[in-house]
C-alpha cells in the first residue's frame, strides 16, 4: 500500500520524488521511496533534522511546503535539497495513535523537485494530507500486527530456555533478536545488545565445585534480570556468557545500561565484564553481536591487566 501510493502521488502531483522517514532523535531515516526517486533517495539513509525540512514538519506537526533557501545545505554534503539538487520541498507529518490513546508524530511524508513552485502544489495538497494518513494507518497496522507476532515468538521461545537461569537460551535469543531486526529495518527504530561475561565462573568451579558454580549463575542471572525491562531480551548464551536485547534504544541508552548492570554486578559482589553495541537499519545481528563481544572482551582484557600484579598466572588475552 505504501508503494502504491507514493508512486500515486509521483504521476498525480509535480513532485516525481517522494520518501517516507522516520523521526528518530535528532535524525529522520528514510523508509521508503517511490519508484521515480531520484538516485539520492535511498530507503536506510539518515539525515540530520537540520539537514532536511522534514525536521520542521515533525516540530510543528503542521504540512510544510516551501522552496529551498540554502540553509538545508549546512552541514556541507549532509543537506537533502542540495544533495538532490532540488529547490521545492512538500512534506505533511504522519500521525500514529497508539493503544493509549496519545496521537505521535511517526515521521514524514515529503515530496521534492526541481521545477514546481508554491502554486503549482497548492491544488494537491488536500491529496498529499490524505495520503499521509493512509501510509500512517498502514504503517501502525503493520506495527501492531508486528506486536502480536513478537509476543508469539516470545511464547514460542518459552520452550527454549536455559534450564539453570530460566532465561532465553542461545536459540531462543537469535530467534527473538533477527526477528526484531527485520522490524528495526522496516520501521527505522534501534536496539541495543549488550554482553556480559562472569570474570570468577571457572575459578569457583575449581575452587568450590559446579553445584557452587550454578549457585553463582542463578544469582548473577537474578541481578541481571532485575535490571533491565520485561520488554528487553536476556539470554544465558552459554558457559559464562549473558546477552540482551534492549528493545527501542539508541547508542547513549545502551552505553548507560551496559554500566549500570556492571554496577548491579559488582555490588552484588559478582566480577563481570560488559560490553555493548548498537543494532539500527545499517548493520544486520551477527555484526552487532560481534562488535558487543569484542568491546566485552577487550573489557576482560583490561580487567586482567589491572589484577596483572596480584596474579601473575592469569592467561593473557589476545
Amino acid at each position: 500500500m505504501i508503494r502504491q501510493t507514493l508512486a500515486l502521488l509521483a504521476t498525480s502531483t509535480p513532485l516525481k520524488s517522494w520518501f517516507v522517514s522516520r523521526s528518530r532523535n535528532d535524525e529522520h531515516i528514510v523508509l521508503h521511496v517511490s519508484h521515480e526517486a531520484d538516485d539520492c533517495l535511498a530507503p536506510g539513509q539518515v539525515y540530520p533534522s537540520s539537514a532536511t525540512p522534514c525536521g520542521t514538519v515533525v516540530e510543528t506537526g503542521r504540512p510544510l511546503v516551501t522552496r529551498s533557501t540554502g540553509r538545508w545545505a549546512t552541514p556541507p554534503g549532509e543537506g537533502l535539497l542540495h544533495e538532490c539538487g532540488a529547490t521545492i520541498y512538500a512534506g505533511t507529518p504522519i500521525i500514529w495513535t497508539p493503544s493509549d490513546g496519545h496521537s505521535v508524530c511517526f515521521g514524514t511524508l515529503a515530496g521534492i523537485g526541481r521545477h514546481a513552485n508554491e502554486h503549482d502544489l497548492a491544488p494537491h495538497l488536500p491529496l498529499i494530507n490524505h495520503a499521509a494518513s493512509v501510509i500512517g494507518f498502514a504503517l501502525q497496522a503493520a506495527h501492531d500486527a508486528d506486536v502480536l507476532r513478537r509476543r508469539a515468538e516470545r511464547a514460542e521461545s518459552e520452550s527454549t530456555v536455559d534450564d539453570l537461569t530460566r532465561l532465553y537460551n542461545r536459540r531462543g535469543w537469535q530467534s527473538i533478536a533477527y526477528a526484531e531486526a527485520g522490524r528495526i529495518q522496516r520501521y527505522g527504530s534501534s536496539a541495543g545488545l549488550i554482553m556480559i561475561d562472569l570474570d570468577e565462573l571457572k575459578r569457583t568451579n575449581d575452587a568450590y565445585g559446579h553445584r557452587a558454580g550454578d549457585a553463582l549463575l542463578r544469582h548473577a542471572a537474578q541481578v541481571i534480570r532485575a535490571s533491565f525491562r520485561d520488554s528487553d531480551v536476556i539470554a544465558r548464551l552459554g558457559g559464562d556468557e549473558f546477552a540482551v536485547l534492549l528493545m527501542e534504544s539508541d547508542g547513549p541508552a545502551t552505553r548507560w545500561t551496559a554500566a549500570r548492570v556492571q554496577e548491579s554486578l559488582s555490588i552484588a559482589g559478582i566480577e563481570a565484564s560488559v560490553g555493548w553495541s548498537s543494532l539500527d537499519g545499517s548493520r544486520d545481528v551477527d555484526a552487532a553481536l560481534h562488535d558487543a563481544d569484542a568491546a566485552m572482551y577487550a573489557a576482560k582484557c583490561a580487567r586482567r591487566q589491572l589484577h596483572l600484579d596480584a596474579s601473575a598466572d592469569r592467561p593473557p588475552c589476545g
